[in-house]
C-alpha cells in the first residue's frame, strides 16, 4: 500500500529533494579523486596503477555518478562501476571480464587484418565462380525441372482442367543446388491436395509422403526419371511473391546469384541451414546478401522505401507494403495509412480507406553497372556480418533503406531477425531459437572471414607458433557467451559490435606474422588458392591447407517445439501423444457409486438456485429501464446465465440491441460503448465501470453493488444468443449433460486451465468438449441437433452471416428419436469415459472437436493444421476456440487429463478427487505468454491497459489539490489481487468470489475423506 504524505511531510520531502539536488550537483562538479592531498610518490603510484588498468579497459570516472557515489572507476567492457583500485584488480580476475577481454582482443585482431591484394581478390573471384558453377543448377538443370512441373500439371488437369501449377523457390531464382527440391504450388484451394492430388501422386510418383499438418500443407514425391524430390503446396502466395522478387533481382544484378550460391554453400558446409534442427531457412541467406548489397557504400542494389517518400515514417515501416514485381524491373508497393478504432467501425470506412490507399513502384536495380569484383564483395559480405552489422539490435529488411530497430517491429532483441518482404510479421529466422546455435553461427562467420581475408596458397601457411602462443590457443578454446553491452565499448561505433564466443583458432597475430612472411614473396594469382571445405570452416587443424582453425563441433540439434537441445521435434518428449498410458484396473460397483456422487455434488453445490436466476432477471430489467432513458435499446442475457452450465455468482453476459437496427453494420460501436459507459456511471447501483473498445467485441464492464455480480454489455452479439439457446437445449435433453458439464468446469477450474484470457481454453470450449464426447458415445447420449431437419437441404437461419439453425422442438425431438434413452451408462462411467476418450481415442492432431456434425471433421479440411487443439464454434465456423492455446499450454492441459484418467480410473480412496497438486503434478499453469501486470495474454507489459489506467489514476491524484482526508485514505489502498485501488484483499470482489467457489470445490473434492479406508475397493 503506497503512503501519500500529508502537508507537513510534503514540505519535508521538498526540503530533502533540494538537499539531494544540491548533493548531486556537488558530486557531478567534484573530482573523483583529490590528488592534492597525495604525495609525489603516491601520485606516481596511482598513475602507474591506472595505466595498468587502462589496458584492461578500466578508467577513472571524470565525474562522480549520482547512483554510485562511492565508485571511482568504470569498466568500459563490462559496464561495471568499481569503488577503488583494489576492487578493479579483483574485477579483472572475474570470468566475465576475462571473456570480454578475449572478445575485444579478437575483434581488434580481426579489424587489423591487412586489406586484400589485387591477386587475392582475383583468386577469390575465381573460387566463388567455380563453386557457383559446381554447386548451382545450369540452364539444362532448370529445363529439366520445368519439364517436371509441366508433366505434373498435365496429370492434375485431367480431373481438374482449370487447375494450374507454378514453380517457386530456389529453382526459379536460380539460387538452387543441383540436389535441391523442386518447389511447386497449386493455384487451387488446399483441399485439392487431399482429395485429388495426393491419390494421383500415389499412382504416378514414388516415395510419396504428405505433411498436411504443416503451416503450409505439402506433399512430397520423387520424380522417377530425374530422381528429384518435388515439394508440392497449395496457395503458397507469399512464397511465390518473394520468389518473383528474388528471381528478378538475380536477372538484373550479375553478382547476386554467385554470391548467394557461395553463401548458401558455406552455410550448408557449416550445417547452419537446416531449419528443422534449429538453423536458418535457406532463402534467408539470399535476403542477407541482398541486404548487404543495399547497405554497403557505395550501394550495389537500391532499397525500395525510405525518407525520400512523402509521408514515410521509419517508426511505422509496415504502413508501406510491397505488393509484387512488375515487368521484372519494378517492385510495386502501396501505402495504407493507419486507421483508428472509430474509423474501422464507421459508415463507409472501407470505401474511405480504399481512397487513401496509394500504389507506387520503385526500381529493382540501378541502371548503371558497378565495377566491384566478386571477390571483394564476398570479403565485404563476411566482414559486414562479422564486425559491422549489429545482428541483435537491428532487423535485416530489404524493403527499407534505414536500419530497422527491433522496437520498430516489436520483436525481441534475441539472435537474428530477418523480415520477409511480403509477410511483414514473419521473422524468417524464428527457427533459430537456441543461443548456443546462434553463437556457433557467429563463430563460423569469424572463422570464414579470417580464412578468406588472408592470402592462402596450395601448400598452405606454414607457421611454427611458440609455446606461449599454443598456450594462448588453449585458453581461447574455452567457450563463453557474448558480452552484455559490447556495443558501448569506446572503440566501437554505435552500429557495430562483436558478439558471440571468442575464436577457438590461434590468434590473428599469427596470421599477420605469417602474412608478413608471405608479403616478401608477393604471391601471384596463380599461387593463391582458396577452397570451400567443411573441415576448414568447422574443424581444421594444422594441415596442408592452413593452421588457422581448431576443433569445433557442429551445432546441437534444437527442438522447435520445446526449444531444448539434443532432439528434433519428431522425437520431442513433451508430445503428450508419446506418453505411454498404463491400462486401468477394472471398475468396481462401489467406486462407480462414489463417482456418481462426486459428479452430482458438483452440480448441486455450484448451480445457481432459482432465487439467483430471478435476481439476474431483475438486474437486467432494472438496467434496461435505466439505459432506455438515453438509448432506445433492449437488453438480453446470454452465456452461462442462460445456457444451463452457469456457476453461482458467475458474470452477467448481456447483449444490447437498438430498435430500428437489425445489425451493427451502420453503427459506430466504439462511440456507442463509450457513451454507454458514461450513462452507466450515473447509475447508483453500479461501480467499476470500464469500457473496453479495443477487444474483438467491444464491451462495457461493470459491477452490481448490492449482489456483487460482475457483468459486461456487448453490442449485437446475437450469434452468442443462439449459441446459448442451443446449449440450453442440449442440457434439457438428458440430465447427465448438465452434471458432466459442471464436473468438467470444476475440473478445469481446479487445474487452472479454464481461462482463455490467460492462454488456456474457455469454459465454453470445455462444454463443447463434453457435448462432442456425448455425441460420439456408442450409443450416443445426445443427438446432433444441427443435423435434424426435414428434406435434403439444411434450413437457413442467417445471423451475422452464419447459419444458426438447430432443431429446438423438444417434444418433436422425442418423437423423432425414440432411441435417445438407449445409453444407460452412469455419471461416473461417463465421466471416466470422457477422460479416457480425450487421452486414449481422440487424435487432436488429425481431428476437430465439432458438435455440428456426427462425421469426423479433419483439421486439414478446416486448414487448422498448425493449431494444437481445434474446437469449432458450432455457428461461426471460422472460429477455432483453441487457436490461442500454445503447445506448452496444450501439454499442461493434456497432462491434467491424463492424471485425471488415472485418479478417477483407479478404485482407490483419495483424500480429494479434485486435488490440483495431483492433477497437475504440483506444477502451475504456463504463464510465459501472459502480461506480468494483469496476467492476460495478447499484449506486453508495456502496453497493458490496466497499467495505463493505474498511471492515469495516479496522474489524476497528483493534479488534485484539495482532497478530503477520508478520500485520500481510500485511494491509498491498493488490492494486490486485482491491482485496483480503493480496497484491500479482504474487500476484493474477485477474492470473495474465488473464496466462495474454492470453498464449494473443496467440499466436493473432499468426498474421498469420508471413507477412512485407503485400500483398493472390491466388490
Amino acid at each position: 500500500m503506497e503512503h501519500k504524505p500529508d502537508d507537513f511531510s510534503k514540505i519535508k520531502n521538498s526540503e530533502s529533494t533540494k538537499e539531494h539536488t544540491l548533493e548531486a550537483d556537488y558530486l557531478e562538479n567534484t573530482g573523483v579523486i583529490d590528488e592534492s592531498n597525495l604525495t609525489v610518490e603516491q601520485q606516481l603510484g596511482l598513475k602507474q596503477a591506472e595505466e595498468r588498468l587502462e589496458r584492461d579497459y578500466i578508467s577513472r570516472l571524470e565525474k562522480r555518478s549520482p547512483e554510485y557515489t562511492n565508485c571511482q572507476y568504470l569498466c568500459k567492457l563490462c559496464l561495471v562501476h568499481i569503488e577503488n583500485i583494489q576492487g578493479a584488480h579483483k574485477h579483472i580476475k572475474e570470468k566475465r571480464h576475462k571473456k570480454n577481454i578475449m572478445e575485444k582482443q579478437e575483434e581488434n585482431e580481426l579489424r587489423a587484418l591487412p586489406p586484400p591484394s589485387t591477386a587475392q581478390l582475383a583468386a577469390l573471384s575465381f573460387t566463388l565462380i567455380e563453386a557457383a558453377n559446381e554447386q548451382g543448377i545450369s540452364d539444362e538443370d532448370f529445363r529439366i525441372r520445368q519439364e517436371i512441373v509441366n508433366e505434373m500439371e498435365k496429370i492434375i488437369q485431367q480431373p481438374l482442367p482449370d487447375c494450374s501449377l507454378r514453380m517457386y523457390g530456389s529453382c526459379l531464382t536460380r539460387f538452387a543446388f543441383k540436389t535441391s527440391d523442386v518447389n511447386i504450388d497449386i493455384k487451387f484451394p488446399p483441399k485439392v491436395m487431399f482429395w485429388v492430388f495426393f491419390p494421383l501422386c500415389l499412382a504416378v510418383y514414388s516415395d510419396v509422403e504428405s505433411d498436411f499438418h504443416a503451416k503450409v500443407p505439402v506433399v512430397f514425391c520423387k520424380d522417377v526419371k530425374s530422381g528429384l524430390t518435388c515439394k508440392v503446396s497449395a496457395r503458397n502466395d507469399v512464397a511465390c511473391l518473394t520468389t518473383d522478387l528474388l528471381a528478378a533481382l538475380g536477372k538484373l544484378e550479375p553478382v547476386l546469384i554467385p554470391l548467394v550460391l557461395a553463401f548458401r554453400y558455406w552455410a550448408r558446409l557449416c550445417h547452419i541451414d537446416c531449419q528443422a534442427e534449429g538453423g536458418i531457412p535457406s532463402y534467408s541467406f539470399a535476403l542477407m546478401v541482398i541486404f548487404f548489397l543495399q547497405q554497403r557504400k557505395p550501394r550495389i542494389l537500391p532499397s525500395y522505401l525510405g525518407n525520400w517518400i512523402e509521408g514515410f515514417d521509419s517508426k511505422r515501416p509496415d504502413d508501406h507494403q510491397l505488393k509484387g514485381v512488375e515487368d521484372e524491373e519494378f517492385v510495386r508497393w502501396e501505402y495504407k495509412p493507419p486507421t483508428n478504432g472509430a474509423a474501422k467501425n464507421s459508415v463507409g470506412a472501407e470505401n474511405k480507406l480504399s481512397i487513401l490507399v496509394r500504389v507506387f513502384q520503385s526500381l529493382l536495380a540501378f541502371k548503371t553497372p558497378h565495377q566491384v569484383s566478386l571477390g571483394q564483395l564476398w570479403l565485404e559480405l563476411l566482414k559486414f556480418y562479422t564486425l559491422e552489422f549489429a545482428l541483435e539490435e537491428y532487423v535485416i529488411s530489404i524493403r527499407v533503406q534505414e536500419l530497422l530497430t527491433r522496437e520498430n517491429k516489436n520483436w525481441p532483441k534475441r539472435r537474428i531477425a530477418i523480415e520477409d518482404p511480403f509477410a511483414l510479421k514473419r521473422n524468417v529466422a524464428r527457427s533459430l531459437n537456441s543461443q548456443m546455435v546462434f553463437e556457433y553461427i557467429l563463430e563460423r562467420f569469424r572463422t570464414a572471414y579470417k580464412y578468406f581475408a588472408c592470402p592462402q596458397s596450395k601448400d598452405g601457411i606454414k607457421s611454427k607458433p611458440d609455446t606461449k602462443k599454443k598456450e594462448k590457443g588453449k585458453i581461447n578454446n574455452k567457450k563463453s557467451t557474448r558480452s552484455e553491452e559490447p556495443s558501448l565499448v569506446t572503440e566501437l561505433s554505435p552500429q557495430t559490435k562483436c558478439t558471440g564466443t571468442p575464436a577457438t583458432s590461434p590468434s590473428c597475430k599469427e596470421v599477420l606474422e605469417t602474412h608478413d612472411l608471405k608479403e616478401e614473396g608477393k604471391l601471384s594469382t596463380e599461387e593463391m588458392h582458396y577452397v570451400f571445405d567443411k573441415f576448414i570452416f568447422t574443424s581444421g587443424k594444422e594441415n596442408c591447407i592452413c593452421a588457422l582453425f581448431s576443433l569445433q563441433k557442429p551445432p546441437t540439434i534444437v527442438c522447435s517445439i520445446c526449444k531444448r537441445d539434443g532432439h528434433s521435434k519428431n522425437d520431442c518428449p513433451e508430445d503428450f501423444k508419446k506418453i505411454d498410458l498404463k491400462p486401468l484396473p477394472p471398475m468396481t460397483d462401489r467406486f462407480r457409486e462414489i463417482l456418481d456422487i462426486v459428479c452430482k455434488r458438483c452440480f448441486d453445490e455450484l448451480s445457481p438456485p432459482l432465487s439467483e436466476q430471478q435476481n439476474r432477471e431483475h438486474i437486467l430489467a432494472s438496467l434496461e429501464r435505466f439505459i432506455r432513458k438515453e438509448y432506445n435499446g433492449m437488453l438480453c442475457l446470454f452465456g452461462s446465465s442462460k445456457n444451463g452450465f452457469g456457476f453461482r455468482d458467475s458474470d452477467l453476459d448481456i447483449c444490447m440491441t437498438l430498435e430500428g437496427h437489425e445489425n451493427a453494420e451502420k453503427l459506430n460501436c466504439k462511440e456507442i460503448i463509450e457513451g454507454l459507459a458514461k450513462v452507466l456511471k450515473k447509475h447508483p447501483g453500479l461501480r467499476n465501470i470500464l469500457p473496453i473498445t479495443t477487444a474483438k467485441v467491444p464491451i462495457v464492464k461493470f459491477e452490481h453493488r448490492r449482489s456483487g455480480l460482475e457483468g459486461d454489455i456487448s453490442l449485437y452479439n446475437t450469434l452468442a444468443q443462439h449459441n446459448t439457446r442451443m446449449l440450453a437445449t442440449y442440457a434439457a435433453i438428458d440430465p447427465r449433460v448438465q452434471y458432466l458439464g459442471y464436473t468438467m468446469k470444476v475440473f478445469a477450474k481446479r487445474c487452472d486451465i479454464g481461462d482463455a484470457s490467460r492462454g488456456s481454453l474457455s469454459s465454453y470450449a470445455y462444454i463443447l468438449m463434453v457435448l462432442y464426447f456425448l455425441q460420439q458415445r456408442n450409443p450416443p447420449v445426445i443427438p446432433v441437433l444441427q443435423e435434424i431437419f426435414d428434406g435434403k437441404q439444411i434450413p437457413q437461419r442467417m445471423v451475422d452471416g452464419w447459419n444458426a439453425f438447430f432443431f429446438d422442438d423438444m417434444e418433436e425431438l422425442k418423437k423423432r428419436l425414440p432411441s435417445l434413452g438407449k445409453n444407460t451408462e452412469s455419471l461416473g462411467e461417463l465421466w471416466l469415459g470422457l477422460l479416457r476418450f480425450y487421452t486414449e481415442e481422440f487424435d487432436f492432431k488429425e481431428y476437430v472437436i465439432s458438435i455440428r456434425q456426427k462425421k469426423l471433421l479433419t483439421t486439414f479440411e478446416k486448414q487448422w493444421t498448425s493449431k494444437c487443439i481445434a474446437i469449432e464454434d458450432p455457428f461461426d465456423l471460422n472460429h477455432n476456440l483453441g487457436a490461442g492455446v500454445s503447445r506448452k499450454m496444450t501439454n499442461f492441459i493434456m497432462k491434467a487429463f491424463i492424471n485425471g484418467r488415472k485418479l478417477f480410473g483407479t478404485p482407490f480412496y483419495p483424500e480429494y478427487f479434485f486435488d490440483s497438486k495431483v492433477l497437475t503434478d504440483g506444477e502451475l499453469a504456463p504463464n510465459d505468454r501472459c502480461c506480468r501486470v494483469c496476467g492476460k495474454i495478447g499484449h506486453y507489459m508495456k502496453d497493458c491497459p490496466k497499467r495505463r489506467r493505474l498511471k492515469k489514476k495516479e496522474n489524476e491524484k497528483d493534479d488534485e489539490k484539495e482532497v478530503k482526508e477520508d478520500d485520500r485514505e481510500t485511494r491509498e489502498k491498493r488490492c494486490f489481487i486485482c491491482g485496483d485501488v480503493g480496497h484491500v484483499r479482504r474487500d476484493c470482489p474477485e477474492f470473495k468470489q474465488t473464496q466462495k467457489i474454492n470453498c464449494k470445490l473443496t467440499q466436493i473434492s473432499h468426498l474421498g475423506a469420508c471413507w477412512k479406508s485407503r485400500k483398493s475397493i472390491h466388490k
